[in-house]
């Protein structure tokens, strides 16, 4: 096999959407929610043939940005977006073993960029202020240093470098190029001419600009590196020499000319930003206001459950999970003023309802009950009645099905390796790689269906605390359409060997998602045993066609549960009464 280039070796690359994401509030990258001017589409839709079949000519484009930063035209190369910016930069002047000093986080593409040059990027932590400190960043300045790769606005932290710092690198390095990535630079305070002028004080300072944020042409890649001529001229001979499309430059003309709307779409973003960071503060999240088109949420503990149920509710956000320095925070865009509604009432706190599934959700008599019964003939040649069933989970203590089957079996004097039964069972009850029928979960049937969720979802947010198995609780929940209504998982491999009746799962529950009123609903006494001991709202469900119906509701509310419903319509009508609530 023709092997790749060494450099390529341990880099990752940059996921990308296959396909238009279905979301009613896409707030995970950035884009302006406005859309671009209409002069834009109006060109756009007027767009010539001759514009298609003929090669790109940039002239226009650069001429009116060369009036804008009242620089040459030779000062300037047009780009596929700022990542060509970057690319292109880099290759002009870095070689294998060069540095690039920056600051982390940031975005991830110039050290992606970097490594496949085989240049060192180097990234210094920001403190937990995100402050650019110029003393900690000249310390890691060094002979090997060749460009100094400054993001201002930065994303994600959204934090700004006093021109000032800018300047004294550039006067004191002046063997150093000094990139600056101005992506989100229109969204700040800063002033753009006494920024933008840099170029003119100082010949290593290169500004890279895209016009996806601000202008709204992110689908149409465009942007632009403003720099000295000379530095223009080694890039020109890196770029693609037709790098950017006509349509882009035809946009991008448009966009410039309507200065007007550009102005008012940048008041708008502004204005929502500080009232959707103001809301978020008063809910009681600690919200970080930058200088960008975003805003930094940090969650904490519950990012997991928030983030799943603004899924849940359509609203797709940047989640930084597990990344150094930005650990359960969320970046969203800011949406216009309706999205930003729809945001704050999503992540306002409403009760926890917590579903078991075996006997709640899902009627299992044909398919977990089937499965013990066909596992339990399998070792004794013997059937197993419904009865003996629902008995031995009376008893307590046996809610894993596993351990259920293995006591009946022992119980009626066979021995059973535990190992193996398992197998035996999965083999019965389900095969994920199997085609077509998976196995008996497919024989199973939905009690509290979608349209029951659709309606409670206004009362109560959900989740799931189960002794199944991740991979089989979300088949059934993504087959009957109803995963995407709860906002946690507590299955089988959550809890560490804890099962009911032990309240582990409600305790993580408990300290993951932020409810101080919690409901649980399950149909054995180890649901209601786990749910008092884990001090939560319990209530017993009974299922469809249940065997020994009377005796288990009894046991039930003897043991302390708030009530037993025996039918989806049963509970909905207690929840509209008030009588499933916080007082409860």
């Amino acid at each position: 096999m023709i092997k790749p280039r060494k450099t390529l070796a341990n880099i990752e690359p940059y996921e990308i959407d296959k396909y238009y994401p279905n979301f009613e509030l896409k707030l995970d990258s950035n884009e302006n929610i406005y859309g671009p001017s209409p002069r834009v589409i109006n060109e756009l839709k007027n767009f010539s043939p001759d514009r298609v079949k003929f090669y790109p000519a940039y002239g226009r484009l650069i001429d009116k940005l060369s009036d804008i930063l009242d620089c040459g035209s030779d000062n300037l190369v047009l780009t596929n977006g700022c990542d060509e910016a970057i690319n292109v930069l880099f290759n002009a002047y870095l070689d294998p073993c060069d540095k690039v000093l920056s600051y982390a986080p940031t975005f991830s593409m110039p050290k992606i960029y970097c490594d496949i040059l085989g240049a060192d990027f180097f990234e210094i932590t920001y403190n937990s202020d995100f402050d650019f400190d110029l003393d900690r960043f000249e310390d890691n300045i060094d002979d090997k240093t060749k460009i100094l790769y400054i993001t201002s606005p930065n994303n994600p932290t959204g934090g700004v470098v006093e021109i000032g710092k800018i300047e004294y690198l550039a006067d004191k390095y002046k063997d150093k190029l000094i990139a600056l990535d101005f992506t989100y630079f229109n969204y700040s305070d800063l002033d753009h001419g006494e920024y933008f002028s840099l170029v003119k004080k100082y010949s290593n300072v290169a500004i890279l600009k895209s016009m996806s944020k601000d202008f709204a042409l992110a689908g149409l890649r465009i942007g632009f590196i403003y720099a000295d001529c000379k530095i223009v001229n080694e890039i020109r001979k890196v770029i693609s020499p037709y790098s950017v499309n006509a349509a882009a430059v035809c946009a991008a003309n448009a966009a410039l000319e309507d200065f007007d709307y550009y102005v008012g779409v940048l008041n708008k973003i502004k204005n929502t930003k500080a009232k959707l960071c103001g809301e978020l503060t008063n809910i009681g999240f600690d919200c970080r206001s930058t200088q960008a088109n975003f805003l930094l949420c940090n969650m904490r503990e519950y990012a997991d459950f928030y983030y799943q149920k603004l899924l849940n509710n359509g609203i797709k956000v940047k989640y930084f999970k597990g990344v150094k320095g930005l650990e359960n925070t969320f970046r969203i865009t800011v949406p216009d003023d309706m999205g930003a509604d729809k945001l704050i009432e999503t992540l306002k706190t409403k009760p926890l309802f917590v579903f078991d599934l075996d006997g709640v959700v899902f009627d299992v008599k044909n398919s977990y009950r089937e499965a013990i019964k066909k596992t339990f003939a399998y070792f004794t040649g013997y059937e197993c009645s419904d009865d003996d069933m629902q008995n031995a989970k009376n008893m307590g203590g046996l809610s894993n099905d596993w351990d259920l089957t293995a006591y009946l079996i022992k119980k009626a004097g066979f021995e059973a390796d535990y190992n193996e039964l398992i197998k035996i069972f999965q083999d019965y009850f389900f095969v994920p790689e199997k085609e077509g029928s998976k196995g008996l979960i497919d024989r199973e049937e939905v009690v509290y269906n979608e349209e029951f969720f659709k309606n409670l979802t206004k009362y109560a947010d959900c989740a799931v605390f189960t002794g199944r198995p991740r991979n089989e609780a979300f088949y059934s929940l993504e087959k009957f359409g109803i995963k995407k209504y709860f906002s946690f998982f507590m299955c089988n491999e959550d809890l560490m060997g804890n099962q009911k009746p032990s309240p582990f799962g409600l305790f993580e529950i408990k300290k993951r998602c932020p409810y101080s009123d919690i409901f649980y609903f399950g149909d054995t006494v180890d649901d209601i045993k786990a749910g008092i001991e884990a001090g939560v709202k319990v209530f017993g469900i009974i299922p469809p066609n249940a065997p020994c119906a009377f005796k288990t509701k009894e046991i039930m509310i003897n043991m302390g549960a708030k009530d037993v419903f025996d039918s989806p319509e049963c509970l909905f009508e207690a929840l509209v009464e008030g009588k499933v609530n916080a007082n409860c």
